[in-house]
């Protein structure tokens, strides 16, 4: 059953009606006269005598409550329907309470969710500032650098000690040899670690762009809410960064970078090189090997003794380079 709002139209407080007849449900009012009983009712809900004179006239009229005179007593209780009445308002009230927890758990699930979008964006951001963008300026040095090197280790090459052309003092001469690829492959390491710091920004370029979007994304799913409007203040300071960056990585001469990375798998080819003129030119193979008797269990007997039976084996002692002819004898190890 609907009750009406009579609180001067004021819809966000509970009607007179409902108050007055809440009010009665928990306790029935009673008094020498009806002008004493409705005295009685304003001053304990601190309406107007006019207020609850009309409520009780209506309320009255719908058979929700009834003036009972009972011994000299003016009496105002509930009627039966009144008191259904009464049962009504209470699940409502109790389903105005659900849905505002329903709404305030719902308001706090997409709070959480926008503060786990903004934090994204903030560790998105957080690692373009740590990104360390190469010297525009220094793209130049380092390609006359790389050229350089290539042309160096070219010509390091060509000297490479061979075995079978310094027989005597082979070992000597590529021990120092060694040493000297040694620290051009260092030296190719750094360059091909230089080299990529100039090919990756092609592909920064594109990671970039697509983070700014995804921020942009962000702060349209967010920018109409109020309650988000801080956090849609720091979306678009993150995106003001990552468009700085996008802007200082635009700079960069696309030919410029194509180079660079021709150089870079120059480079990479050159560390292979180097790999191989790091190891003698010497090819050994066996040429004397010796036989070794060893034991090999055949079975487990609980009872007895372990059974074994013997196996032969060879191993190389001596070896001999094919190109020069150098012999060395090898000693055996046991790892057993």
């Amino acid at each position: 059953m609907r009750l009406h709002n009579t609180s001067n139209g004021d819809k966000s407080k509970p009607s007179v009606d409902n108050a007055i007849i809440e009010y009665l449900s928990k306790k029935s009012i009673s008094d020498q006269t009806e002008k004493l009983a409705l005295a009685r009712i304003s001053n304990k809900m601190e309406l107007s005598r006019e207020q609850v004179e009309l409520s009780i006239n209506r309320l009255s009229a719908k058979n929700l409550i009834r003036k009972v005179y009972l011994q000299g007593r003016v009496d105002f209780e509930l009627t039966p329907r009144g008191k259904s009445a009464i049962e009504v308002l209470a699940k409502a009230e109790t389903a105005r309470v659900t849905r505002q927890l329903q709404e305030a758990i719902h308001q706090e699930r997409k709070a959480k969710l926008r503060l786990n979008a903004v934090n994204k964006m903030k560790s998105i951001e957080a690692e373009w500032q740590n990104y360390q963008m190469p010297d525009i300026n220094l793209i130049d040095k380092i390609k006359q650098e790389a050229t350089t090197f290539l042309g160096a280790t070219k010509e390091i090459g060509d000297k490479q000690p061979l075995c079978h052309k310094d027989l005597h003092n082979y070992d000597q001469k590529f021990s120092q040899y060694k040493a000297q690829i040694e620290n051009l492959t260092e030296q190719n390491s750094n360059l091909t670690r230089t080299a990529n710091n100039y090919s990756k920004i092609k592909n920064c370029l594109l990671s970039i762009s697509a983070d700014i979007e995804r921020i942009q994304k962000t702060i349209k799913k967010y920018g109409h809410m109020p309650e988000a409007t801080a956090q849609v203040t720091q979306l678009k300071n993150y995106l003001g960064t990552l468009n700085s960056i996008q802007s200082r990585l635009e700079n960069f001469d696309k030919d410029q970078l194509a180079q660079l990375e021709e150089i870079k798998t120059h480079l990479e080819d050159n560390f292979r090189l180097l790999e191989i003129l790091k190891r003698p030119t010497h090819e050994f193979t066996p040429i004397k090997t010796e036989g070794l008797e060893e034991k090999t269990s055949l079975y487990l007997d609980p009872e007895g003794p372990v059974k074994y039976a013997a196996k032969n084996s060879r191993y190389p002692i001596e070896e001999k380079c094919g190109k020069c002819g150098t012999t060395r004898r090898l000693t055996p190890v046991d790892i057993g």
